[in-house]
C-alpha cells in the first residue's frame, strides 16, 4: 500500500513540474513580446542626431540631403543629414558615395568609431565620413528611358466665315546614361473660305554622346517647310557640344552650340547654301510638380560669312495638367528670318491652345 502511495506521489510531482515548465516558458514569451512592443528600437534602425537625441525606425531613403525614415508608429519623417552624427541598420541597405561607388550592406559604426558598411561579398568596407554618403537606397534607374509629348489643336468655325486650322506636334527622347536620341516634329495648317493661308512644317533629330555628365558632343539635322516663308525646303546636318546645366524630374536646361551647314531651297528667291554656326537652348521647369509646366526651346542658325543671315525657331508656353498624363496647353511659337524673301516678313507667329499626352517610359 505505501508503494502505490509514494508511486501517486511521483506521478503528482511530475505532472506539476510539467505544468510549471510550461508556465515558466508562457510568461518568458509573453515578456519578450511586451519587450518588443515597448522598445521597438531594439530591433530597428538608428539614427543620433547632434543634440543626442535617438531616433529608431526603418530607414527609407537618403536623397538630396534628406533622410526618411520611418518610426514604430508608422510616421515617416525626413531628417536634414548634416544634423545627423552616427547611423547604423538591422537590414541591408544601398549606399551611394561622393565618387559614383555603390555598397551594399549593413550600416554599423566600430568600436573604434568609424562607420562601415558590413557588404556580404567584402566584409567591413570602412567610409569613414558620412559626408561621403550622397544616397541611400536610391531608385531603380532604368538602362534606357523614353519620355515625350503627343500634342493636337483643333478649331473650326463657320458662319459669316469659313475657317479651319489644325496643328500636331511631338517629342520622343531616349536617353541612357551616356547617349540621348532627341526627335521632334510639328505641322500647322489653316484656311479661311477655302483659301489656305498657313501651312507649315519641320522635324528633326539629334543623338548625343556625353562625355561627362554634364558636357555633350551632338550631330543633327534639321528640314523646314513653309511656303509663305517663300522656303520650299532648308535642311541642315551639323555637330558641336552641350552643357546639361540642370536635368531632374523637376527641371532641364542645356545649351548647345556648333557647326552646321545649311542649304535652303526657295520657291521665288535665289537658292542659298552656306557653312554656318548653330546655338540652341532648351528649358523645362515644372512651376508646381505634376501641375503646372513651364517650357521654352529655341534653335537658330547664322551664315558665318555674313552674320545679318539669321534664322531661328521658338517654341514656348504653359501646359497644365487636367488628367493624369492628359494636359491642355497655351503655346506660342516664332519663327524668323533676319534676311526674308522680298516680299515676305521677318516673323511668323503663331498661337496655339491645344491638348497632349506625356508619356514617360
Amino acid at each position: 500500500m505505501m508503494a502505490v502511495c509514494g508511486r501517486n506521489r511521483t506521478r503528482r510531482t511530475r505532472r506539476t513540474g510539467r505544468r510549471n515548465r510550461g508556465q515558466v516558458c508562457l510568461l518568458l514569451a509573453s515578456i519578450g513580446f511586451t519587450l518588443l512592443i515597448l522598445c521597438p528600437g531594439a530591433l530597428a534602425d538608428q539614427v543620433t542626431m547632434a543634440n543626442g537625441d535617438v531616433i529608431t525606425g526603418e530607414i527609407l531613403t537618403l536623397k538630396e540631403g534628406k533622410l526618411t525614415i520611418k518610426t514604430p508608429y508608422n510616421e515617416a519623417l525626413e531628417i536634414a543629414w548634416g544634423s545627423i552624427v552616427k547611423i547604423q541598420s538591422e537590414t541591408p541597405v544601398e549606399v551611394v558615395l561622393t565618387d559614383g561607388s555603390r555598397l551594399q550592406g549593413i550600416l554599423l559604426v566600430s568600436e573604434e568609431g568609424v562607420l562601415q558598411v558590413v557588404t556580404e561579398s567584402a566584409g567591413p568596407v570602412a567610409i569613414g565620413e558620412m559626408a561621403l554618403i550622397t544616397d541611400i537606397n536610391p531608385p531603380v534607374v532604368r538602362a534606357v528611358t523614353y519620355e515625350g509629348n503627343l500634342e493636337a489643336g483643333v478649331s473650326y468655325l463657320t458662319g459669316n466665315t469659313d475657317t479651319a486650322s489644325g496643328n500636331l506636334s511631338g517629342l520622343f527622347v531616349a536617353r541612357s546614361k551616356r547617349q540621348r536620341f532627341t526627335l521632334r516634329a510639328n505641322w500647322n495648317y489653316a484656311e479661311n473660305d477655302n483659301v489656305v493661308n498657313a501651312r507649315d512644317a519641320g522635324g528633326s533629330l539629334k543623338y548625343d554622346f556625353f562625355v561627362t555628365q554634364k558636357f555633350y558632343v551632338y550631330a543633327n539635322t534639321l528640314l523646314l517647310y513653309n511656303p509663305f516663308q517663300d522656303l520650299n525646303l532648308r535642311s541642315t546636318i551639323g555637330g558641336g557640344g552641350g552643357y546639361q546645366f540642370w536635368d531632374d524630374v523637376r527641371k532641364k536646361l542645356s545649351f548647345e552650340l556648333g557647326v552646321s551647314y545649311v542649304d535652303e531651297n526657295f520657291r521665288i528667291a535665289e537658292d542659298n547654301a552656306y557653312a554656318g554656326g548653330r546655338w540652341s537652348i532648351n528649358f523645362d521647369y515644372w512651376i508646381i510638380p505634376d501641375k503646372i509646366n513651364l517650357f521654352h526651346f529655341q534653335e537658330g542658325y547664322f551664315n558665318l560669312e555674313d552674320f545679318k543671315d539669321m534664322n531661328l525657331i521658338s517654341e514656348q508656353g504653359l501646359r497644365f495638367m487636367v488628367l493624369k498624363d492628359f494636359y491642355s496647353s497655351i503655346q506660342v511659337n516664332v519663327s524668323y528670318d533676319n534676311v526674308p524673301s522680298p516680299g515676305f516678313k521677318s516673323t511668323d507667329t503663331a498661337v496655339i491652345f491645344g491638348l497632349g499626352y506625356n508619356f514617360n517610359l
